[in-house]
């Protein structure tokens, strides 16, 4: 509990940040999964998949130590509901991370050979968009101490904006990859179709709660 009163004594983002820096290192095995699975490495992907649920497990222990430990006696430069909502946005990212994980271990689904280029491709830009979302996490310390206004928080909201079209272009891909899929429908048996269409989905909700988290930070920004 002192460690994250002090963190937030210091800073209200310095315990958020930390919570990010689990869900990124969550996001970061996204792509590896993936590979496993275009590789037919089961083993390997079954460990990633335990590396993901670990970690997405700390992040729920920082989650509710956030929660629970949050005293209401510290000055806050922001509206403590603001900041729970964005630790709720957030904390959606390592959920859905693991989300994915199990999708991909809990049945063996056949994946096209022809998607391996496609598929990774929107798995980047889902990853591009959280990690666009973890930088503005990141600078929001040393906009605390300017008072969350001024030229640094017109750059922050600058790069919020951007996060906007980078969550548009992983919607993009989204569409492509359900097209792709739909053109192969013959191809594929209902259950594949299902279970992709859920993969596909799940993936996209990485960079929608990426987004959601920085519109999030946008609103306690405007309040100044």
């Amino acid at each position: 509990m002192r460690a994250i009163v002090q963190l937030f004594a210091k800073s209200p983002f310095g315990a958020l940040k930390q919570h990010m820096l689990k869900g990124g290192e969550c996001v970061e095995l996204v792509r590896s999964m993936f590979e496993a699975l275009l590789d037919g490495d089961q083993a390997k992907l079954v460990a990633l998949a335990k590396q993901v649920s670990k970690i997405e497990h700390r992040a729920d222990e920082i989650k509710n130590e956030l929660r629970d430990n949050l005293p209401r006696s510290i000055f806050l430069p922001v509206d403590r509901a603001d900041l729970l909502s964005v630790l709720s946005q957030q904390d959606s990212i390592p959920d859905t991370v693991e989300d994915i994980a199990f999708l991909l271990t809990v049945r063996r689904t056949y994946v096209p050979p022809s998607w391996r280029e496609p598929l990774l491709a929107y798995v980047d830009k889902c990853v591009a968009t959280f990690r666009a979302a973890a930088e503005v996490m990141g600078s929001l310390d040393d906009l605390v101490e300017v008072g969350l206004a001024g030229p640094e928080a017109e750059e922050v909201l600058a790069k919020i904006n951007a996060i906007g079209l980078l969550e548009w272009e992983a919607d993009k891909a989204q569409f492509e990859m359900l097209h792709t899929m739909f053109q192969m429908e013959a191809d594929l048996n209902p259950v594949d179709l299902f279970w992709w269409s859920k993969i596909f989905r799940e993936l996209g909700d990485i960079a929608n709660y990426s987004e959601k988290t920085t519109d999030r930070i946008r609103v306690m920004l405007y309040k100044k």
